[in-house]
């Protein structure tokens, strides 16, 4: 194997062929063998302390540790090349730093009866972000009337027994706001000072505590000015419903709660988007719940509302509920919503649908991609598995599973923006955990794919250093687990577990039963629900891989 060391320049990268022009990469080739084999008979990443999280963002000047193109062309091909093209070395950030958050209230005195808010601001003054749960056990005197998380980033929002609690991310260097309106109780003492404090907890265990003082004021003599206003209340034989979730059959349970009219009958609807077009309707007797059952598909969100009937006269809507099934794709219709979502050159990466795969090509050194249909993977645990094979087969050519990634709902990548736009956006895959397998054929009688395990928790785009100009950040090691029981040129069957405790990585040659490869333990990203293929190159062009199918799957618990 050889290298035409001559650069090529296009779009401020070095394009260099693969001619064999001189005895000098022979000899790289040669070395490149006892380091490869070397290192991936290495633990990954033992004992070595790692950054948070968070999106594309400019930083400190890192060209002291990052190499030129030059330097990593100097270098043997082996996967200490790899890393030094793709990633940042670890410990040069400053770890994300919540302590500066803060809580406040709307008023600072409150009548009973009064309604008012709180403000959580979630502040990081870090040079990474991290995964942060916010949790605010509301204090006895008030009662809970609404809440509203943040837009993007956030993976739970909910209230449950006296409790707000927000999961989501804290950018590098943003502040994200959580707010909660509540009303002071009727029988809330006048001068009472009313303490609320919230608990934030980033992905490393850091706790900070945020606390607010509110005084319920007296009302003597207060008048309210709807005191004297007649009112009605009216009392709707209103439907409530609920969901369930998954299985590993695909099945789960929609129930409702009726109101006290006399009903003969149940309808529901179900549809793949919340507005209820085009909405299968479905009619059941007396009854308070339904089992649904339904294939994994690439549609594979669905919406769901109950009313109550009785003879020819309806009753209203219930609230809609939603739930996350199986997925699954064999890619033999192109419409199911595949395409290239991150990477580093626009002009140098693709994804397409062909002959029933999905292909993913990488045209230059150094560059990467993920591709992604943008649908949610069902609540965890799930499993992920996938066929894969490369196509190209060319030395540190890598792909894998992505998931664990997140998106702000927008169009992504967006529309009609130059190269660097395209590459530095951040809506979607800021974070993800990637299950990159790495092609080494250095050894011809002993070619190999390593698993090379990333927990991505932001990108940075570093044109001017050398290597890749959008780099990895995270727990990435310096060092592969060679896969077991695999075929490294042909089709092989990989598997993800994704569970509350771990992940767990598994793969075998097609047809056979897929063996335990890898587990990891941080799980600080695994409700981020997106997920994907991820496709690389290092000092050799062109990687291609085809990709047989997807499925996702609910695990039981």
């Amino acid at each position: 194997m050889g290298y035409d060391m001559t650069p090529k320049d296009k779009s401020s990268k070095r394009y260099i062929g693969k001619k064999v022009i001189t005895g000098i990469t022979v000899v790289l080739a040669l070395v490149a063998v006892l380091t490869f084999v070397q290192l991936s008979s290495a633990a990954q990443g033992e004992g070595i302390s790692t950054p948070s999280a968070g999106p594309v963002v400019d930083g400190p000047d890192f060209s002291n540790v990052s190499p030129t193109d030059e330097e990593l062309l100097a270098m043997p091909p082996s996967i200490e090349q790899y890393i030094a093209a793709h990633t940042l070395p670890r410990g040069i950030l400053a770890d994300a730093d919540l302590s500066g958050s803060s809580k406040t209230a709307s008023l600072d005195q409150v009548l009973p009866d009064g309604i008012f808010s709180y403000t959580i601001d979630v502040v990081n003054s870090g040079d990474i972000a991290t995964s942060v749960e916010v949790t605010d056990a509301l204090p006895a005197e008030v009662s809970w009337i609404n809440h509203e998380c943040p837009v993007s980033g956030t993976s739970t929002c909910q209230f449950d027994a006296g409790v707000v609690t927000w999961r989501g991310t804290a950018p590098a260097g943003e502040t994200v706001s959580l707010s909660i309106v509540v009303k002071m109780k009727s029988d809330a003492v006048p001068g009472t000072t009313v303490t609320n404090t919230a608990k934030i907890v980033d992905a490393d265990a850091h706790e900070t505590e945020v606390s607010v003082e509110v005084v319920v004021r007296d009302n003597t003599h207060q008048i309210s000015p709807i005191q004297f206003l007649p009112f009605t209340i009216l009392d709707f034989a209103s439907v409530r419903a609920a969901i369930g979730v998954p299985n590993s059959n695909n099945t789960w349970r929609l129930s409702w709660v009726a109101g006290a009219a006399t009903v003969t009958g149940y309808e529901y609807e179900e549809a793949d988007n919340p507005a209820f077009a085009q909405a299968t309707s479905f009619t059941v007797g007396l009854v308070d719940f339904v089992d649904i059952t339904r294939q994994p598909s690439p549609s594979n969100v669905y919406y769901y509302r109950v009313r109550p009937f009785n003879g020819s006269m309806v009753g209203p809507w219930s609230n809609v509920v939603s739930v996350v099934g199986g997925y699954y794709d064999d890619f033999e219709d192109p419409s199911t919503g595949w395409a290239v979502r991150r990477g580093t050159h626009r002009e140098d990466v693709n994804g397409f649908y062909e002959n029933g795969k999905y292909v993913t090509m990488v045209t230059s050194r150094w560059d990467w991609l993920v591709a992604s249909p943008l649908r949610p993977a069902p609540r965890v645990p799930y499993v992920i598995d996938f066929e894969a094979r490369t196509v190209s087969q060319g030395y540190a050519h890598s792909a894998g599973g992505v998931f664990g990634g997140d998106w702000d709902g927008q169009t992504c990548p967006p529309e009609n923006t130059g190269s660097e736009a395209w590459a530095r956006h951040s809506d979607c895959f800021n974070h993800f955990y990637n299950t990159n397998g790495i092609y080494n054929d250095t050894d011809q009688s002993n070619v190999t794919i390593g698993l090379l395990f990333e927990r991505v928790d932001q990108l940075k785009w570093r044109p001017n250093d050398g290597g890749s100009p959008l780099k990895r950040v995270g727990d990435i090691p310096t060092s592969v687990r060679v896969y077991r029981n695999i075929d490294p040129k042909g089709w092989n069957h990989y598997r993800i577990e994704v569970r509350a405790d771990g992940i767990r990585v598994y793969a075998a040659k097609r047809g056979a039963e897929p063996r335990l490869q890898y587990e990891y333990e941080d799980t600080r990203w695994i409700t981020s629900p997106y997920f994907g293929f991820f496709t690389s190159t290092d000092i050799i062009e062109n990687s291609t891989w085809r990709f047989d199918y997807i499925q996702v799957m609910p695990l039981d618990e």
